[in-house]
């Protein structure tokens, strides 16, 4: 069989709460052997950490998706930023710009879109790959 990856599952949405066990299965069972939850949020990022830490073959991504980005604080930050330093927390995201949909202002997306929450102001980390969102 054919082993593959979802790159981009949200896994700690609510509506995954009562299956989680019964989808991660079928993924399995579908040749998933790995899948990164991606956080959109310090709140998602640490939900998304939890789950990497419970569930074999499961990764997360921390970050702030642009939608997040006008409610980025610095504790936020900090927050994900510790969360990147987990083995099992292997990319920063979802992160990027979404000019389309405008649900924060430019400014707060590029302020906070492709930047290591652990330095605010500097470049991605080399440690962990970015997941980008664009639009």
């Amino acid at each position: 069989m054919i082993e593959l990856a979802d790159s981009h599952a949200h896994l700690q949405e609510p509506q995954f709460a009562a299956d989680l066990d019964a989808v991660l299965l079928a993924a399995r069972r579908a040749g998933v052997t790995a899948v990164v939850v991606p956080g959109v949020d310090a709140t998602t990022s640490q939900r998304a950490a939890v789950l990497a830490e419970r569930y074999e073959g499961v990764f997360a991504a921390a970050g702030f998706h642009p939608h997040e980005a006008a409610r980025l604080t610095p504790a936020g930050l900090q927050q994900v930023g510790r969360l990147l330093d987990q083995p099992k927390v292997v990319a920063v995201g979802e992160i990027g710009l979404d000019f389309y949909r405008m649900r924060s202002p430019r400014e707060d997306q590029e302020r906070a879109g492709g930047r290591d929450p652990r330095r605010p102001g500097a470049d991605l980390s080399p440690r962990r790959f970015p997941s980008r969102h664009r639009r």
